[in-house]
């Protein structure tokens, strides 16, 4: 069985994208090391993610793998128009409460990737095992936020921190 995990970088302020889904000021900061998550994002063995997240990596990266360090990994875009699937993405309308349970119940572990519209419901139902969140140096003062509102407190412990370059990575796991 494996676990629910969000891998993903937000500002300083909280803010994992601009208003408009750019990520320039994350991308475009210098001295990240290439092999950042490279051991995390090797034990992905399947993803979810939104459609917007979705069109904002196929605008960046057209034809690459979602994750470069497991290009095997079957990514799920959660959309509400049918849509055909493409190479590495099956697009579904499942919820993602219930897409992510029967994700964890196989082997391997299943990336969060986006925002708080995935990461929020799945946070409420208690699913998330490891948050894994890089810090960039940087205060965007609005823009989208990580974390949406959630009906009762959420419990994790400090694992470890690491910098790489100018990201500073916290590591959380779910206190049961």
């Amino acid at each position: 069985m494996g676990k629910i995990q969000f891998y993903g970088a937000i500002s300083l302020d909280g803010y994992l994208a601009t208003t408009d889904d750019n990520i320039d000021w994350l991308t475009g900061l210098p001295n990240i090391p290439a092999d950042v998550g490279a051991d995390t994002l090797a034990a992905m063995s399947s993803a979810i993610l939104g459609r917007v997240t979705y069109e904002a990596v196929q605008t960046m990266a057209p034809g690459s793998p979602l994750n470069p360090h497991n290009p095997a990994m079957v990514s799920y875009v959660l959309s509400r128009q049918a849509r055909p699937s493409q190479p590495g993405y099956t697009f579904t309308s499942t919820d993602v409460v219930t897409l992510a349970t029967q994700l964890a119940q196989q082997s391997g572990n299943v990336w969060i990737v986006g925002g708080s519209g995935v990461l929020t419901p799945l946070l409420a139902a208690n699913l998330v095992d490891d948050l894994y969140i890089q810090i960039a140096p940087i205060l965007l003062g609005t823009g989208k936020r990580l974390f949406g509102e959630l009906t009762q407190p959420q419990n994790y412990q400090l694992m470890t921190t690491n910098q790489y370059g100018p990201l500073a990575e916290v590591v959380y796991h779910r206190v049961n």
